[in-house]
């Protein structure tokens, strides 16, 4: 998950590079670059600047959203904000525009791989017109309040870790 449910938010493009610095947590900061290679297949890299450590990343869309279905997502090397644990998920997708913004919320299946039993995943949120989100994600540990505003190709927030240790997270699309 890192910064990519919130960054998310940003205006659409073929790369997303964001910074989660999250200065209370084991990893410390953050960086992932992600390049949509198609409208269905996403892959990326993720930097852990304290341990000098590099994670492949990639998020596939098993099954496109459809006006009554959500779309069904695979995801590997994904992980949770501030640990640096890399695991899987499986999660479905909604997604609900009004004229005030846009409703997001997803739920699934994840494993880390330090662990050996699955946890549930899941987040929402609303984005309204203006470019400001407001959302929860949970891990399957810990969740994740978090506020972002999306000015341009931009996109800035900050994250409560566990709902109380503060990170900030900047991005940009293009």
């Amino acid at each position: 998950m890192a910064g990519g449910y919130g960054a998310g938010s940003a205006p659409k493009g073929k790369w997303l590079i964001d910074t989660v610095y999250a200065p209370t947590t084991e990893t410390v900061d953050e960086t992932f670059i992600w390049y949509s290679a198609t409208p269905r297949l996403t892959l990326g890299i993720a930097h852990l600047w304290k341990q000098n450590a590099f994670r492949a990343l990639a998020a596939y869309q098993l099954s496109p959203e459809t006006a009554s279905l959500p779309s069904i997502n695979a995801s590997l090397g994904v992980q949770g904000i501030g640990t640096g644990n890399p695991g899987y998920s499986v999660t479905a997708e909604k997604n609900l525009r009004t004229k005030e913004g846009t409703w997001n919320a997803f739920v699934g299946a994840g494993w880390r791989s330090n662990e050996d039993h699955t946890h549930m995943v899941g987040g929402a949120k609303f984005t309204w017109s203006n470019r400001w989100t407001l959302g929860i994600q949970s891990d399957g540990h810990q969740k994740h309040p978090f506020v972002t505003y999306s000015p341009g190709q931009w996109v800035y927030g900050i994250y409560l870790i566990d709902a109380k240790s503060p990170a900030l997270m900047v991005g940009v699309r293009f």
